[in-house]
């Protein structure tokens, strides 16, 4: 038994020894250079919508359109809504008017 305690000591200090060796040679971990300057430009847009403006959704979506296709001649594309933010308006206790704002983030390569 004292012969088997001896061979396992000897497996654990060999093994022990061969992971503490190959820590020693392992190349060190280098981060990588930072970038000069940012890839992309940022921009955010509003969009509004008021069902007070009586506007039909084709007429609506037409207007947005334009606005998408003008910012889209300048090299911006649009990347995510940032936030929505409803207002409503009451007289009363009526609501009078309720306007939806959404904020698009829109980038451009630099």
């Amino acid at each position: 038994m004292n012969d088997r305690r001896s061979r396992f000591g000897l497996a654990l200090g060999f093994f022990l020894a061969a992971a503490m060796a190959a820590g020693l040679i392992a190349t060190t971990a280098v981060a990588q250079r930072p970038r000069a300057e940012p890839r992309y430009e940022y921009k955010v847009v509003p969009f509004s919508y008021n069902p007070g403006d009586r506007l039909t959704d084709k007429a609506r979506a037409a207007a947005f359109e334009r606005e998408l296709e003008h910012y889209a001649r300048e090299g911006w594309e649009p990347v995510v809504n940032l936030l929505d933010r409803t207002t409503v308006q009451t007289i009363g206790g009526g609501v009078t008017s309720r306007d939806t704002t959404a904020f698009v983030a829109f980038r451009r390569p630099r």
